[in-house]
């Protein structure tokens, strides 16, 4: 979404109260110099995978409309996979040129005018009358939360980070409910839900102008193609809808490019050849899956946003639902021609590399490599690893990696579940607010319905990374006792976590505790130290598993 138009629909959503997540133009100067607040502020409006605004779908929606299907810059593509003369080439040039001109003016002036309606909203909100009273008390009311924290802070009552969000978050609870509450007293809902009426006329007018102008270009250019060149354009336009429509994704999986991934595996020309006929398949069924995912995306966005207008959680719940299984039955395409490329695969090497890249990109922050995993690597790169000790840190390895195989397939298959639903309630938690509700909490950080922004009280999948974490601290802890304190200090620190191990930091107690549970388990003559027997039984001991 461009900046004009994020500014419209910030000032609309601050007129309605939401002043956690959009009032920071507005009251900035008010808590510019707390930085206990600016702290809370910050954490509370954090989004996930898509930023702030991940939630309610519609919104980044409105950004990807004003964004035109084909620009001046496919030209040499055109050129080259339709095979157009050079007469040809001048035609379609011009075709494309109109086209983008078209687009742009009616992009630039739908902008104009959603910023015009925020500028007057925002007007309306900094001067007087029922809304410029309500940010005079939202200033207020800002200014009173920072002096009671501040002085719980001064009579020495300091609190964690932690402690500080949930106090903000609390306070804010409070404020956002009587906010709302005052805002349909007074009037101030009516005109925002005046301004929403605008800018979904404006909407819809321009999803059909856009309609109109795609339709318009493509049977002009299709006029120019020869019949050869028009069995051509069917292959082109799936590769120009994948290229532009895949990066649009919102779900963990949905915007993988498994053409890119098998390019960039390198695979020997006889794992390609096992490939081939399956990439043709995958390659029609994701644009089927992109175009139908895409044409409802186009159709519902002035319904979704009809919906925000008038508060209705039920049509917003419709329409999010749908979208959301619809970006599944793209993410879904990926995972199961994934699958069905790794079991055509022979060779194992190029197997476990193409797998796990793909599930790297598509799963990052349950695949991506871990502070665990880099620990083990340098350990076994290290020069003054005896014999032994080698042996034993690759049978914990093992170990280790199959643990976490386990528990990253688990963390997966929660994401795939739960990802597309927590999506859902944030949106119509957002679209409640509009109807006078913040009983669900706000549409993003934590609280509300099921803990939309992943912190409610049945997120298995934050629990089931923090119990991954916890495990790699074991291993890790393992993997210590079979090193020197000079080999230890070597190992990577885990970040924000402070060193930790034996030698110091921030986990200092719990592994003073490890090494004396360690202890006990091996240091036969209760010397306090382990002699060469002793260490080769703990060796032994971390083979066996």
């Amino acid at each position: 979404m461009t900046m004009p138009i994020l500014r419209s629909l910030r000032c609309v959503a601050v007129a309605v109260g939401v002043v956690t997540v959009f009032a920071g133009d507005i009251v900035v100067d008010t808590i510019a110099d707390s930085t206990i607040l600016s702290h809370a502020a910050e954490a509370q409006g954090r989004g996930g995978r898509g930023g702030g605004m991940r939630g309610m779908g519609g919104m980044r929606e409105i950004r990807e409309l004003l964004e035109p299907d084909y620009s001046r810059r496919d030209m040499p593509l055109f050129v080259e996979q339709l095979q157009l003369d050079d007469g040809q080439r001048a035609i379609i040039e011009a075709l494309l040129e109109d086209y983008s001109d078209s687009f742009g003016e009616g992009s630039e002036m739908v902008q104009a005018d959603l910023t015009d309606l925020g500028r007057s909203m925002m007007q309306s909100f900094m001067g007087g009358g029922a809304m410029g009273d309500m940010r005079e008390r939202m200033r207020e009311r800002f200014e009173g939360i920072r002096a009671e924290l501040e002085e719980m802070e001064a009579n020495g009552e300091p609190m964690s980070e932690e402690e500080r969000r949930d106090f903000f978050r609390g306070r804010m609870e409070g404020m956002q409910q009587e906010m709302m509450d005052e805002a349909m007293d007074t009037g101030v809902f009516d005109e925002v839900r005046g301004v929403l009426t605008e800018m979904l006329d404006i909407l819809e007018d321009w999803i059909a102008q856009r309609k109109a102008l795609r339709a318009t270009f493509i049977s002009n250019l299709e006029a120019q193609l020869s019949d050869d060149q028009l069995v051509l354009w069917p292959a082109f336009e799936r590769f120009l809808t994948r290229e532009k429509a895949l990066p649009r994704g919102r779900l963990s999986g949905e915007d993988v490019n498994l053409f890119m991934m098998v390019d960039d595996s390198e695979l020997s020309d006889t794992t390609f050849d096992a490939l081939e006929a399956m990439l043709d398949e995958y390659e029609l069924a994701l644009h089927q899956a992109l175009k139908t995912r895409d044409d409802y995306l186009l159709t519902s966005a002035p319904t979704l946003f009809k919906a925000m207008r008038d508060g209705d959680v039920k049509d917003a719940e419709r329409v999010l639902g749908q979208q959301v299984r619809l970006r599944e039955a793209v993410r879904d395409v990926n995972d199961r021609y994934r699958e069905a490329f790794v079991a055509a695969m022979t060779d194992e090497a190029e197997r476990a590399r193409f797998n796990e890249a793909v599930l790297e990109e598509a799963y990052e922050r349950i695949y991506r490599p871990t502070w665990a995993h880099r620990a083990f690597e340098t350990a076994l790169e290290m020069d003054d690893l005896g014999d032994d000790t080698f042996d034993a840190v690759v049978a914990l390895q093992a170990a280790f990696l199959a643990e976490m195989m386990n528990r990253n397939g688990t963390l997966m298959a929660e994401l795939r579940r739960s990802e597309g639903e927590r999506q859902v309630e944030e949106g119509t938690r957002m679209v409640a607010m509009m109807a006078g509700d913040f009983s669900g909490g706000m549409p993003w950080g934590r609280g509300g319905r099921g803990g939309g922004g992943g912190g409610g009280e049945d997120d298995r999948y934050r629990e089931g990374m923090e119990e991954r974490g916890e495990a790699e601290e074991r291993y890790v802890e393992q993997l210590k006792a079979l090193l020197s304190p000079e080999q230890q200090e070597a190992l990577p620190e885990r970040r924000g976590r402070g060193r930790g191990g034996w030698g110091g930091g921030e986990n200092r107690g719990g592994d003073d505790e490890r090494r004396r549970e360690l202890m006990q388990r091996f240091d036969a003559d209760g010397d306090g130290e382990l002699n060469d027997e002793e260490r080769r039984q703990m060796f032994e001991s971390f083979r066996n598993g």
